[in-house]
C-alpha cells in the first residue's frame, strides 16, 4: 500500500478532522489490526460485531504507529500521544470514502466479480491472464466484503494496468455498496445459488442483490454472465451487446465443449488446467469471458488460465503420509457448489469409489432441513465408497441416505469425533478422500486430525 497522501488530505477524503499532528506530514500505509501493524504505518480503529479497534489504543500503540484514525468522542485518546489523530464519525464509512478517494485517482480497467459460487477461483484465474500483460491489483485471498474491498482497493498504484475486486454480499445492498468503493468497468456474475438464504429468505432475492452490480456499472459496461443460470440468462437480452456469455449452452460465446478445449467466439484453443472438473472450467470460462470483454487476446487467455494454480482447502490435492489421496474443498460450501464438487471429485477420480467426508452447509435458515434432505436422497444413489456425515444439518441428509438402503457404509456424528477412527481406517493408499463443508465446520482441523494420525 503507497497512499501518497498527507495526513490533511487523509482527513479530508475520509470526511474527518485532523486533531493532532502536523497536516503536510506524509502518509504511505495503514493496517486495522494491532497485530500485523507494522512500525509507521496508520492504525485504523474499525469496531465489529466482536471487537472493537478503540479497545487496543494505548501509549505502546502510539509509539509504533505513526497516527490514529478513531471515532469522535473517544475520551482520553489523545492524552495517550499518538503522532497525528484523525476523528471521524464511523471508522468503517470513513474507510470506505478513503477507499472510492483512492480508486477515483487512477483510470484503469476494474473488474468486480460476484456470484454464489466461484468468485475467489475466476478473481484468481484474471489475474493470471491480466498479469501476462503487466501489473494487475487483485483483492489478497477473499477480501470481499464491506471491509475487504476498501483495503483491497487501498492496494491500488499507479504501476497497475489492470484492477480485480472480488464482492460478496449476505444482505440486500451489500454489493450496491461495496460497487461505489470499486467503481468497476466490467463486471462478473458467476452464477445464483442458495446462499445465505438465513439472510434473503428467497433465491429472487439473492438475485436482487448480485444483480446491484450491473446496476452500478457505467451505460456501456461489459458483464460476463453464466448462460446456464436460469437466473442470470434472462440479462442477455436486456443487456445486449454489453452482455458476454460463458456456459455450456450453445448460446454461450465463450465455452469448454471438452475439458481441454476452449472456445471464446469463433476461436477454438487447447487449455490445460491445473483445476478439475465442470465447476473450475465454468471459472475459467468466465474469467476468460471477462478478458475477452477486456480486448485480450486468446493466447494470453490460455497461457494466463494454464498459470493458474489452486487455493488452499478449493479442490485441493493433497497426499496423506499412509499414501491415500485427499481432496480437501472445505473452504465454504451451499447446495449449488457441493453437488458440483461432488460430481467434479467423482468424475476426476472414476472408476475408483471414493470416500465422501461432508459437513453441514450453513445460513441456509429455514430451508436448510429440505436442501439437506435434498442432498442426502442424490448422495443414496451414488456409486461411493463410503460415506461419512456430520453436523447437526447434515443429520436430514443421513436420513435421506438410510432411506435408499445404499450399498456403501455411512457414517453420521454431530462432530466429527463421532466417526473419525473409522474414518482413520480409510486412509490406505488406494482410497480417495473427498472432504467439504461449509467453513464453519472447520474442516482443515479435521484433515490435520487424519494425516497426524497417520504419520
Amino acid at each position: 500500500m503507497n497512499l501518497e497522501m498527507t495526513w490533511e488530505q487523509l482527513a479530508r477524503a475520509a470526511g474527518g478532522r485532523l486533531v493532532a499532528g502536523p497536516g503536510q506530514d506524509p502518509i504511505a500505509s495503514l493496517s486495522t489490526d494491532t497485530r500485523s501493524l507494522r512500525a509507521g504505518e496508520a492504525f485504523w480503529a474499525l469496531k465489529g460485531t466482536r471487537y472493537d479497534g478503540h479497545d487496543f489504543l494505548s501509549r505502546e500503540l502510539a509509539g509504533r504507529a505513526s497516527g490514529w484514525v478513531i471515532e469522535q468522542g473517544r475520551q482520553g485518546a489523545q492524552a495517550l500521544g499518538p503522532g497525528h489523530l484523525v476523528e471521524v464519525a464511523n471508522t468503517l464509512k470513513a474507510l470506505q470514502a478513503l477507499a472510492a478517494h483512492h480508486r477515483r485517482r487512477f483510470e484503469l480497467p476494474v473488474v468486480a466479480i460476484t456470484g454464489s459460487n466461484g468468485k475467489t477461483t475466476t478473481k484468481e484465474m484474471l489475474k493470471g491472464i491480466c498479469r501476462r500483460l503487466g501489473p494487475t491489483c487483485a483483492s489478497p485471498g477473499n477480501w470481499n466484503n464491506q471491509v475487504g474491498v476498501p483495503l483491497s482497493v487501498l492496494e491500488l498504484a499507479a504501476a497497475h494496468r489492470y484492477a480485480i475486486f472480488e464482492l460478496a454480499d449476505s444482505h440486500p445492498g451489500d454489493i450496491r455498496e461495496v460497487s461505489r468503493i470499486a467503481q468497476p468497468g466490467l463486471g462478473i456474475l458467476t452464477n445464483i445459488g442458495p446462499d445465505h438464504l438465513e439472510f434473503y429468505g428467497s433465491l429472487e432475492a439473492n438475485f436482487r442483490t448480485k444483480s446491484e452490480l450491473i446496476e452500478s456499472l457505467p451505460p456501456e459496461g461489459k458483464v460476463a454472465i453464466n448462460i446456464d443460470d436460469p437466473w442470470l440468462s434472462g440479462l442477455e437480452a436486456r443487456l445486449g451487446p454489453r452482455a458476454v456469455t460463458f456456459g455450456a449452452s450453445p448460446r454461450a460465446r465463450v465455452s469448454f465443449p471438452t475439458p481441454e478445449e476452449m472456445i471464446i467466439d469463433r476461436h477454438r484453443i487447447r487449455v490445460r488446467l491445473a483445476a478439475f472438473g465442470a465447476l473450475s472450467r465454468y471459472n475459467a470460462a468466465a474469467a476468460a469471458a471477462a478478458a475477452w470483454a477486456l480486448g485480450i487476446d486468446p493466447e494470453t487467455i490460455r497461457n494466463g488460465l494454464e498459470d493458474f494454480r489452486p487455493s488452499a482447502m478449493r479442490l485441493e490435492v493433497l497426499k496423506a503420509p499412509s499414501g491415500a489421496t485427499i481432496v480437501l474443498d472445505a473452504y465454504n460450501a451451499n447446495p449449488a457448489s457441493m453437488r458440483a464438487a461432488i460430481e467434479a471429485f467423482c468424475g476426476e477420480f472414476a472408476p475408483s469409489p471414493g470416500v465422501l467426508v461432508l459437513g453441514d452447509m450453513k445460513e441456509l435458515g429455514a430451508e436448510s432441513g429440505r436442501f439437506h434432505r435434498e442432498l442426502g436422497e442424490w448422495l443414496g444413489v451414488l456409486a461411493l465408497g463410503g460415506l461419512y456425515l456430520a453436523g447437526p444439518e447434515m443429520k436430514s441428509a443421513y436420513e435421506a441416505v438410510r432411506l435408499q438402503k445404499p450399498p456403501f457404509a455411512v457414517h453420521y456424528g454431530e462432530t466429527p469425533q463421532a466417526w473419525l477412527d473409522s474414518l482413520r481406517r480409510e486412509l490406505t493408499p488406494e482410497r480417495v478422500l473427498f472432504l467439504k463443508a461449509s467453513r464453519a465446520m472447520r474442516f482443515e482441523s479435521l484433515l490435520e486430525a487424519l494425516t497426524c494420525s497417520t504419520t
